[in-house]
């Protein structure tokens, strides 16, 4: 009678114990949510998470906290992340190719299967861009330097290894050319060198630069997409030019692994929610956004399969450079 009477109380218990954390994943977010950013502001990430953030935060009814920890390629942010209490008040902004080849290329604290993917916002080209007055008027032109002085062409990149830093390697592969390739804390560094007139150029992502173009501070010279970009139709491709590559970053929100299903469906719908608005697509149209929303299963299926594509650039083109740095 007595192990039956305690039989009966741990199920109770058990059900109560359900029905409280239903409860809470249903009734999410009760709190504001801290959102580990790992680069400096004005970057990729943080373009990203401006675009969504205003209507994210009246849908989901809470206020998002911007924690910017650059460094590492996001290695800081993404292990604060995955050390954090699963509990959705910690998202992180994860972008491609940093977290499928970061615990690759070394020792990280975290595993890629440390964090969960919950919706991808934007799938962003690659492009190269020097500041307005620049005497590289053309792709040929810069390219024609790095040619008569090999390493001397200077392109800053946001971080080692990054989209663009392998883009660089790409395109030294392709031409048989050498720059000078210059990593930085992130994106908005990065292009704030070229207009500054730091480097030569910038190797960076069409939703990041686009305003500075579109305001005459860059000036475009060749996009990293297997086709022009209806923002800069007049702008070549590589492949057009010859040097058979593409690159782009992905970035998006995830969370540590083990939060709840609920509570990463919820979000992942509202982001979706948000992207499917006339207002935010405006506005993606308005700053050349390349949004593509991808849900749990679709953008963790591309970050794993990011693996086959990095793994071997980086063992081809990376390691010596990396070293190097």
């Amino acid at each position: 009678m007595r192990k039956k009477t305690l039989l009966v109380a741990v199920a109770l218990l058990t059900a109560l114990f359900a029905g409280n954390a239903f409860c809470a994943e249903a009734d999410y977010p009760q709190k504001p949510i801290n959102t580990m950013i790992g680069f400096s502001p004005g970057g990729g990430s943080d373009v990203m998470f401006s675009m969504v953030r205003p209507q994210l935060e009246k849908l989901l009814k809470t206020t998002f906290v911007p924690i910017y920890k650059p460094g590492s390629g996001s290695d800081i942010a993404a292990t604060e992340t995955a050390m954090a209490k699963a509990d959705g008040y910690t998202v992180f902004i994860s972008c491609t190719p940093f977290i499928p080849i970061n615990p690759y290329v070394r020792q990280t604290a975290y595993k890629v299967s440390d964090l969960m993917y919950v919706a991808n916002v934007v799938t962003d080209p690659g492009l190269i861009v020097v500041k307005a007055d620049s005497p590289y008027k053309t792709m040929a032109d810069l390219m024609k330097a790095a040619k008569e002085k090999p390493g001397a062409v200077t392109v800053a990149v946001s971080a080692a290894p990054g989209d663009d830093w392998f883009a660089m390697h790409l395109l030294e592969a392709s031409s048989n050319l050498d720059f000078n390739v210059v990593p930085f804390s992130g994106d908005g560094p990065s292009w704030q060198a070229a207009v500054a007139g730091h480097v030569d150029a910038s190797s960076n992502n069409l939703g990041v630069v686009y305003p500075q173009v579109k305001a005459g501070g860059l000036r475009p010279l060749a996009i990293m997409a297997e086709k022009r970009s209806p923002y800069l139709p007049d702008v070549p491709t590589f492949k057009e030019l010859g040097y058979n590559f593409t690159s782009f970053s992905a970035r998006g929100f995830a969370m540590p692994k083990g939060t709840p299903k609920a509570v990463v469906d919820k979000f992942a719908a509202a982001v979706k929610q948000v992207m499917d608005s006339e207002e935010f697509k405006a506005n993606a149209n308005k700053t050349a956004f390349p949004a593509d929303y991808m849900g749990p299963e679709q953008y963790t299926a591309m970050i794993k399969s990011l693996d086959a594509i990095y793994q071997p650039l980086w063992d081809k083109y990376g390691k010596a450079a990396a070293g190097a740095k």
